[in-house]
């Protein structure tokens, strides 16, 4: 498994219940239609899986292609995944912003976040 070494970061934001994903992240899994916003407690990691397709209930988003053209990153709203990641985590502060520093995955189409990376900011 092939992994891009330059480190890409996503921000969430627990108190919007907002995603913030650099476009160059977007770029680099292929220019993808629809993502899949994945948790894994087990390998304490998050995903962001770009797919063909758009099921419902398992957490798939469509790119916005006009919101594509706009700023350096792209923001999602999933009250689904901010709870998710928080229930993994644990100890999270509920106004705050979190930056998770991951990787590239290019063969699978993915970027992987590991939860040891979850770092405060402020916004």
């Amino acid at each position: 498994m092939e992994e891009v070494k330059n480190p890409v970061t996503m921000a969430v934001d627990l108190k919007k219940y907002g995603i913030r994903i650099h476009k160059t992240v977007f770029r680099m899994i292929g220019e993808p239609k629809n993502i899949q916003l994945l948790v894994n407690p087990t390998a304490k990691c998050v995903a962001i899986r770009a797919v063909d397709e758009s099921y419902s209930r398992d957490q798939t988003h469509r790119i916005n292609k006009r919101k594509m053209l706009s700023d350096s990153s792209y923001e999602i709203y999933s009250k689904d995944f901010v709870k998710k990641l928080c229930m993994v985590v644990g100890g999270l502060d509920e106004g705050y912003c979190y930056r998770l520093t991951g990787r590239i995955v290019p063969e699978e189409n993915i970027a992987v976040f590991s939860l040891n990376t979850i770092q405060r900011f402020e916004r």
